[in-house]
């Protein structure tokens, strides 16, 4: 079991400075600009509660991060809309707004292509945000 920490956690830095020269990306599907901030890179490494996720779940989602891009590019269509109440910040007590979660579905990947589930968060009239990365 060490040696899959030992791996999330080289993982988990290799990620972080990845997702972090990303900035924005623009999103044919929206016809908006996705924001790939802090919180969206949080939300792969903790459950919305703010629980750590267990070590293989984080294995799972930082490993696929590379085909959030494409998956976003690729989309052609919205397959889903959610209005969901969500806090504005991940501070307890910060106020609870009105937000959406959109999800877009492409298949990606050179040599085996898969179908990639992404989430983008959107609270009140703010950015669209990166959430969420799976296997559709």
């Amino acid at each position: 079991m060490s040696k899959n920490i030992e791996y999330c956690n080289l993982l988990t830095v290799s990620a972080r400075t990845t997702y972090n020269s990303i900035g924005s990306i623009y999103c044919p599907a929206l016809k908006e600009k996705i924001v790939f901030n802090a919180r969206g890179f949080h939300h792969l490494l903790y459950e919305s509660c703010g629980t750590p996720r267990k070590v293989i779940e984080k294995i799972y989602k930082l490993t696929l991060l590379p085909l959030a891009l494409p998956t976003i590019k690729n989309a052609t269509e919205v397959v889903e809309e959610r209005k969901i109440k969500i806090r504005a910040n991940r501070k307890k007590n910060s106020l609870i707004k009105d937000g959406v979660m959109y999800t877009l579905v492409a298949k990606v990947g050179r040599k085996k292509p898969v179908d990639v589930r992404v989430i983008i968060l959107r609270i009140g009239n703010g950015n669209f945000m990166f959430r969420s990365i799976m296997k559709n």
